[in-house]
This record gives structure tokens, sequence and C-alpha cells, in this order.
């Protein structure tokens, strides 16, 4: 009875115990509730406080932006006043500025909202200095007392602040370069004249981004952008103002859009500095049919890069002298007299010189196979056969001896009808002469190695830049053409494409590829022949494109500004950036660069690779073609979160 009693004892003592630890246990899973509810509570409010920080600091960087590049954009177009950006406030003084307007949409406001301007980020590189702004960045923190349900049961401070933060601000980014039109206020900025067509072949999504922010920005005819873009499908015209719709005549394809309003780019050149003054001087020299890709067969003027500062603009000149680059080289404009130097006794001659002799020949001009001396006192009787073109570019016969060098006859040069030149590739810088393509020339792109690039850059360190007539181009294709004839008459043998020589009628001239050692393919909208004029920017060196394709063809001095025109009776093909740039002054021509590009009437025009100016027209019979270079990548201010 004793051990039974004993049990039941511990029976009910055991119960006993069981009761608190069971309190015990609710308690500490009341307390992790609690706990689970305060921390469930912080983490919803921390989320918040983020997305508003992060809305502020986006809203920020975009005035931010726009004040880098556009200062006069300020409080214009529905956009408010750029005026808060630089010194440090909270929301309760300035709840009207952008940032304070996103923060009160996402529930923060007043002094618990701080925006501040640093001169930098931590760990943000700072931006090169062809980039920097006077506000780079804007940061945004943003403070919350969350009131908690269970720790203010057992503290005295019944609330728990969290802190966001964001930091955004205006930073390089890489992207394919649309056509670009940057001046920030000109109507018209784009236009489309005439009865002329354009049509934006490939490219990336965005083929024309023009950055003024007047209502008329965009004042065009027939644009068709449905075959522009990654896909050929269509793409992308944006403009900063309007037209607030889409223009009738635009046709964008079926993934191609209208953006009105749309944020401007940057200048996507703005990293390259321009060219330093090479220090030998550019020189002309008069070639006969076929030499170095001469296709005319009257002749042609090589000119070599170089310095033309100071060239000569008319009259005379010898050859190998510094001849302004002015097509044709006849009336008014420099011309050769005589069209190579006599033959001298016991001279040096390098492989390459040109010769006339004036002795035992008949105009015929020569040209040395090899480096060494010629023979004395006499001159030799020269070979009055022209050598015979070869299917491989070359000639051969037409050869005299003379001492340590052996001669080859190339041919004749009609003085009086010198209306084609050819460019040697390398830098050409051009002064207050410019750049001109009068009536009846015709310019290409020369076969010699020149400085190895490939093609040739023209900067322009004055106002004076490119002129090309209506006229210039219009030559007609040769049937047939060797040295001083050819058919029909003033003719100029056609460009190929892949770099290949003419056929045996048009005497086996050689062309420059239009295809660089390390680019892209040709383009399938443009023809394996072409006439008219035909220029080619580098495949290598400081300015080319970045993908291996042909870079910079014109670049304007930024602190000049100009009126280029290229126009053209016939064909042409560019292949290369035209940057005209350099500011938004009310006048074409006075701080600002504006590029009218025509075609001819009666054929298609080609414009390869990119376009950065301040306005641009664009007009012509029957149409443009812009085939826009989709992988070449290049640096741009955009407003981004980087915090």
């Amino acid at each position: 009875m004793r051990m039974q009693s004993s049990r039941r004892s511990r029976r009910k003592e055991q119960g006993q115990t069981l009761i608190p630890i069971m309190i015990m246990i609710g308690l500490f899973l009341l307390a992790m509730l609690g706990v689970a509810m305060d921390y469930s509570q912080l983490w919803a409010h921390r989320q918040m406080a983020q997305a508003a920080a992060d809305a502020a600091c986006q809203a920020g960087a975009a005035d931010l932006y726009l004040n880098a590049t556009d200062p006069a954009a300020s409080g214009t177009g529905g956009l408010g006043d750029f005026s808060f950006i630089g010194s440090d406030f909270d929301c309760s003084t300035k709840p009207n500025t952008p940032p304070c307007q996103y923060a009160s949409f996402n529930g923060y406001t007043g002094a618990n909202v701080k925006i501040s301007f640093p001169n930098a980020l931590p760990g943000v590189p700072a931006l090169p200095p062809t980039l920097a702004t006077q506000f780079p960045y804007i940061k945004v923190t943003i403070s919350d007392a969350v009131p908690m349900s269970f720790t203010k049961l057992v503290s005295s401070n019944p609330t728990v602040t969290i802190t966001a933060r964001a930091g955004c601000g205006v930073n390089p980014v890489s992207m394919p370069t649309p056509l670009v039109i940057l001046h920030q206020t000109a109507s018209a900025a784009l236009s489309v004249f005439g009865s002329g067509k354009v049509i934006v072949f490939g490219g990336p999504q965005r083929s024309i981004q023009v950055n003024s922010k007047s209502a008329s920005a965009v004042n065009v005819g027939i644009v068709d952008l449905s075959h522009g873009g990654p896909n050929n499908t269509g793409s992308d015209l944006a403009v900063f103002g309007g037209p607030a719709s889409q223009p009738a005549s635009v046709s964008l394809g079926t993934t191609g859009h209208y953006l009105a309003h749309s944020i401007p780019l940057g200048d996507p050149f703005a990293t390259y500095s321009s060219p330093a003054k090479p220090s030998t001087p550019g020189s002309a020299f008069a070639v006969p049919f076929a030499v170095n890709g001469c296709p005319d067969p009257n002749g042609c003027v090589e000119f070599t890069p170089g310095d033309y500062t100071g060239c000569v603009a008319s009259g005379n000149i010898s050859p190998g002298g510094k001849g302004c680059l002015l097509l044709p080289y006849t009336g008014s404009n420099p011309k050769f007299n005589p069209a190579a130097p006599n033959w001298l006794a016991n001279h040096s001659y390098t492989k390459g010189s040109l010769i006339l002799p004036t002795s035992n020949n008949s105009g015929f001009v020569f040209i040395a196979t090899n480096t060494g001396t010629s023979s004395g006192p006499s001159s030799p009787t020269w070979n009055q056969v022209v050598c015979l073109r070869q299917p491989d570019g070359t000639c051969s016969g037409g050869t005299t001896t003379d001492g340590g060098i052996t001669w080859r006859n190339v041919g004749k040069i009609t003085l009086n009808k010198l209306s084609t030149g050819i460019f040697d590739p390398g830098l050409y810088y051009v002064a207050g002469n410019g750049v001109s393509f009068g009536d009846g020339s015709t310019a290409r792109v020369s076969t010699s190695p020149g400085d190895g690039s490939n093609g040739v850059m023209f900067y322009f360190s004055t106002g004076t830049t490119v002129g090309v007539t209506s006229n210039a181009g219009k030559s007609s294709a040769c049937t047939s053409a060797s040295s001083g004839s050819g058919t029909p008459n003033g003719c100029v043998v056609s460009y190929n494409i892949s770099g290949t020589v003419s056929n045996a009628a048009t005497g086996y001239v050689p062309s420059l590829a239009l295809r660089c050692p390390a680019g892209s393919a040709n383009p399938s909208q443009v023809p394996n022949v072409l006439d008219g004029n035909i220029l080619l920017g580098p495949c290598t060196g400081t300015y080319a494109s970045p993908d291996g394709n042909r870079g910079f063809l014109f670049f304007q001095n930024r602190s000049l500004s100009g009126k280029p025109s290229w126009g053209g009776g016939g064909q042409f093909l560019s292949s290369g950036y035209m940057y005209f740039h350099s500011g938004n002054g009310a006048t074409c021509g006075t701080n600002t660069s504006c590029l009218t590009l025509q075609g001819g009437s009666g054929s298609q025009s080609y414009a390869l690779g990119n376009i950065v100016v301040d306005e641009l027209a664009l007009g012509g019979n029957p149409q443009i073609n812009m085939i826009l270079n989709p992988t070449a990548t290049f640096e741009i201010l955009r407003p981004t979160l980087l915090q």
C-alpha cells in the first residue's frame, strides 16, 4: 500500500512540474512570434524605403544627365527646374523636386528624405576627363522609424530606424550608335526634303536619335526604317522634342517604334581627341591611267596624306607640290605644268618615281620599277609602246634600261582634263581651303599602301569643310578604256567593291576593297559594281572602328563649325563615320555644323557607317541607302543607378 501511495505522489508532482514548463514554452513561442512579426515589419519597410530611394535617385539622375548635356532644357517641355542640382537638401525644403516627388509617390516625404551631390561614389570609377561633368552623382538617403509590436514591451524605445541609400549618376555605357543629331533646340534638326527617299538598313534597334527639344525637331519626307534594326525587320526613330506622333511618311516596320520625348543621347565620339598636325606636308602628283588604281583614261591627281595647311589653291604647281584638295585640277583650281619632272642624268631615283622625258620621247610618262641611279650624260631612247595591262593589275613590257634603273612606259596624262582624284591612305589635315569636288570630278581612294590604314580620314582644322557639287560623280562608266582613250568620252572605270580589277576591256584597273581585312562582310544591299565618288575610312589605327570596320572618314574640329555638303549627280558611296559637331548655335556655320547629304538623280547612293552631326538634311532623287554599323560600340553618358 505504501508503494502505491508513493507512486501516486510522484505522478502528482510530475503533473505540477509540467504546467510551468508548458507556460514557459508558450511564452517563448509568443516571444518568437513577436520577434518574427517585428522583423517582418522591418524587412517590409526596408524594401519599401529602398524602392523609394532607388526611384528618387533615378529621377534625380535623369535631370542630372539633362543638366550635363543641355542645361537650357531646364523648365522647358514639361521638365522641372534644374536649380536643385548642386546643393544638399532634404525634402522638407524642396518637396517639388523630381527626387522628392518620386520619394513621395512611394510613401516617403519631409526631412526623412535627404538628397546630396557627392563628387564620387565608393567603388564607382571616375568619369573619363572627356566625359566629366560638374555634378556627376546624386545620392538619396531615406530614414524610416518602424514601430515594434513586441520590442516595445521589453524596451523603452518602441521604434527601430532603418536606413535605405541609393547612388546614381551619369555613367559611361557602351552601346551601338545610331544616326545621332546632337543640336538641342533646332527646329527641323533632322529633315528630309524634295522627292528624296532615305532607307536605313540594319544597325542597332534605335536607328535615329534626335536630341532637339523643339516640337518640330523632325521634319521629314519619306524615311523607311522597315529594314533597320538587328533583324532587318524595323527600327526606332527617337526624338527628345516632337512631333509627338509618328509622321505619316515614316515607316518603322514590324519591330520599330516612334519614340517621342525620348531622353537624348550623349556624343558617342566625345572620347576621341582631334589628331595632331602631321609633320610632313601633303602633296599632289599627276599619274597616268591605272597607276595606283587611277580609273580615268586621261589620268588622275594622286594626293598623299599629310598637312595641307597653306596649300596652293590656284595656278600652276610642280608635280609633288602642296596642291589643295580641290577637284578638278583645271580652270581656276590648281593645275600641273608639266605632268611629271624631266629625266635627269646621274640622278638617284626611288621605285615608283614618275618622269616625263623631254628628249627622245613623245609625251609618255615612265615609272621606275626599282630604286637606282640613271645613266648619263645623254638621255636614253625611250620605249614608245605603253605597257600591257595584266589580269593581276600589273603591267608588262614598255621598258627602257637606264643605268641602274628600269623604266616602264605607263601612258600619257591629259593635263587639261584632270578631273579625277585618288587619295592615298592616311590622314589629311585640311585647313582653310577645305575639300571640294566640283562639277565633272570623281574621287576615289588609291591602291597605294599610304600609311597602311587602308583608308582615308579628312580632319577639318578650320570651318571650311567638304563640298561636293550636284554635278560631281556623274561621269559615265567606261565600256572600254586605255591610257588616253575611253568610251564613252569622259568616262571613268567603275569601282569593284571586292577589290578585284576591272575587266580586260577597261584595262584591268585595280580597286581598293570596300571590306576591311578584319571587318564585316560587305552589305548585301550594295551592288558589286559602283560608279561616282567612292571614299573609304581607315581600317586600322586610332581612328578606325573598334569592331574592325571602317572608322572616321570626316572629322570636324569641335571648336569650329561649318556647313559640309555632299551632293552628287550620280552614285556615291561613303564608308566610315561622318562627324560634324560644334554646338547649338542659331545659324548653320555659327557654333553649329549642319550636314547636307543628297543623292543623285537616276541612281542610288550609299552611306555606310555612322553619322553624328549637329543638324542633318537628307534629300535627292531617287534615294539614299544608309547602312548602319550594328557592332561598333562607343561610350556615351547615361543616367544610371550605381549603388
